[in-house]
C-alpha cells in the first residue's frame, strides 16, 4: 500500500477521556459528611472503615485542608464549644500500663489518645470541650448507657497560635459514675475514680498539641501531635 492508502486506512485516535475534576470545597465538605455518616454508622467512629473508605475520606479531608489556613481562632471565637468526634484515622482503645511504657519509650501513641479515639462498643459518645477563653481543653468519653459513667480528661491550653494550634498539657483526669457499672442501678451518690496517670510526674509526656486544619461553623478537622486526624462536628447548643 502507498502512504496515502495507509493514511486512509489508519484508525482514528480514540477520544481522550476528560480528567475527573477535583471537588470544590463545598462539594468536598458535603461528601465528607455523607461518607463519615456512612462508615461510622454502628461502628467506633470509623474503626470498621475499609481501605477504600479511608482513602476516600483522607482525600476529602485533604481537599478541605488545602482550602487554606483557618482564621485566627482568638479573633473569630469559632474554636470554642463542644465538638463531637465523628471520625478518626486510628481506633485503638487500650488503657493498659504496658501502653504507657511504649509511649514513654516513644514507640506508641498515648493511652489517653488510644482510649479517646477508641472503638469499644461501650462508648456511645466522644467529644471535646474548649472554653470561650481558649484556656481549657477537655476530652469526654461517654459510656454512661453501657456502664453508667464517663471518663473526663482535662488539659490546660498553654498557647494558641494564629494558625489554630493548641499547645495543651493534661493536668487531671477522672471517671465519674452515676450508675453501678455492674448492675446498672442508679447511684444515690455519684462518685469519682481517679484516672491512674501521674501527670505531675510526667510533665513532658502529658504535653501535646492539636492543629485545627479546617474550621467552619459546624465542622472541624484537627491533627494531633502523633499524627491522628480527627473529624469533629459541633454539637447542638454548643
Amino acid at each position: 500500500l502507498s502512504r496515502s492508502q495507509l493514511r486512509a486506512h489508519t484508525l482514528p485516535a480514540p477520544p481522550r477521556m476528560a480528567a475527573s475534576a477535583s471537588p470544590t470545597v463545598a462539594e468536598a465538605r458535603a461528601q465528607l459528611l455523607e461518607a463519615v455518616g456512612s462508615v461510622t454508622a454502628g461502628t467506633g467512629r470509623g474503626s470498621s472503615a475499609t481501605l477504600n473508605d479511608k482513602r476516600r475520606l483522607d482525600a476529602l479531608v485533604a481537599t478541605l485542608e488545602a482550602s487554606g489556613p483557618i482564621d485566627d481562632p482568638k479573633a473569630t471565637g469559632m474554636l470554642s464549644g463542644r465538638w463531637r468526634l465523628a471520625y478518626t484515622l486510628r481506633s485503638n482503645t487500650g488503657l493498659e500500663s504496658s501502653e504507657w511504657l511504649q509511649y514513654l519509650a516513644q514507640n506508641g501513641p498515648s493511652p489517653i489518645q488510644r482510649f479517646v479515639i477508641g472503638a469499644v462498643a461501650q462508648v456511645s459518645l466522644v467529644y471535646q470541650e474548649i472554653d470561650e477563653g481558649l484556656s481549657r481543653f477537655v476530652n469526654v468519653i461517654d459510656f454512661e448507657e453501657a456502664l453508667g459513667g464517663r471518663l473526663r480528661l482535662e488539659a490546660a491550653i498553654e498557647r494558641v497560635s494564629a494558625a489554630g494550634r493548641l499547645d495543651i498539657r493534661f493536668d487531671q483526669a477522672f471517671f465519674s459514675f452515676t450508675a453501678n457499672p455492674l448492675t446498672k442501678e442508679a447511684l444515690r451518690d455519684p462518685f469519682r475514680l481517679p484516672y491512674p496517670v501521674p501527670f505531675r510526674l510526667l510533665p513532658n509526656e502529658s504535653r501535646g498539641f492539636l492543629d485545627t486544619t479546617y474550621l467552619d461553623e459546624s465542622l472541624r478537622i484537627a491533627r494531633g501531635n502523633r499524627g491522628t486526624c480527627f473529624v469533629l462536628q459541633r454539637m447542638e447548643g454548643a
